[in-house]
């Protein structure tokens, strides 16, 4: 995708945060909450889709193995956490997820780790980024 999708991403997720805190503050319908939370879901998972799958400005063969990497750290890393999470769930480690429906878990979880997996890969794009610009300046 080209950079500029980078930008109609973020302001995307801008726009999210804004609509989520207008859902906090003036909404009481469940029904009209149970909408605007989908709908801001969605496009959530779409910004995040946006900032994190475009092209830098100047797009190398560094930059795709650094693109490369970070997929693969963020694999392993994600499973690690995935199987964590369902170990807990699982063998009910934690006492809070006995006492709550497990729709509500799901539900967290749907929100949750599509969040995690794109922050993670993120992080760890922009920061290998940052190290090859600190090692290209010494």
């Amino acid at each position: 995708m080209p950079h500029n999708c980078q930008k109609i991403g973020w302001c995307l997720l801008i726009l999210s945060v804004i609509v989520m805190i207008i859902k906090a503050l003036f909404v009481r319908n469940i029904d009209v909450a149970w909408y605007f939370a989908k709908t801001n879901h969605v496009i959530f998972i779409i910004s995040f889709f946006l900032i994190c799958l475009s092209k830098e400005k100047v797009e190398d063969e560094m930059i795709s193995g650094f693109r490369l990497k970070a997929i693969g750290i963020t694999a392993y890393v994600f499973f690690l956490i995935f199987l964590m999470l369902s170990l807990t769930l699982e063998l009910r480690l934690i006492r809070v997820f006995s006492e709550v429906s497990s729709a509500y878990i799901s539900e967290a979880f749907l929100i949750f780790l599509p969040l995690c997996l794109f922050v993670l890969y993120y992080s760890v794009f922009k920061w290998m980024l940052w190290k090859s610009r600190k090692q290209e300046a010494l």
